[in-house]
């Protein structure tokens, strides 16, 4: 029989940090990898990689990532450089700032969201007369 890995589990692999189902966390809580949530936090979450929340999950705080992804119930605000994902068992009461958003059907989202494009490199700034690269100064 095959051993489960992080993956089969909350279809995420290599993630640092996991606080478990059954787990009360209060405080903030930074990483410089991925972190899963499936228990109880309160507090701000900052993550240069992956947040994931499971869906036993019960946040009360601000999320600030890569990607977020939420199946369990969020009382924030989410900013994320790529995208956030509310999976249809996902809850989000709070403002969202993200390059790219998917709601699943049955999902419960109560608030604002602004969706802003990432800067690319090859981009000519435009100058107001329409003519690329002529800038005023």
């Amino acid at each position: 029989m095959a051993r489960k890995t992080h993956e089969d589990a909350f279809g995420v692999a290599g993630a640092e940090t996991i606080i478990g189902t059954g787990v009360v966390v209060k405080g903030d809580l930074a990483s410089e990898s991925d972190i899963i949530i499936d228990g109880t936090l309160t507090g701000n979450v900052t993550a240069t990689g992956n947040v994931t929340l499971g869906v036993n999950a019960s946040v009360k705080g601000n999320i600030a990532a890569t990607n977020v992804t939420v199946s369990g119930a969020l009382r924030g605000n989410v900013v994320a450089e790529g995208e956030t994902t509310i999976r249809e068992t996902g809850n989000i009461e709070g403002d969202i700032k993200t390059s790219g958003l998917a709601i699943s059907s049955g999902a419960v989202f109560i608030g604002r969201s602004l969706m802003q494009a990432p800067p690319r490199l090859n981009d000519n700034p435009v100058a107001p007369d329409g003519d690329p690269g002529h800038h005023q100064g």
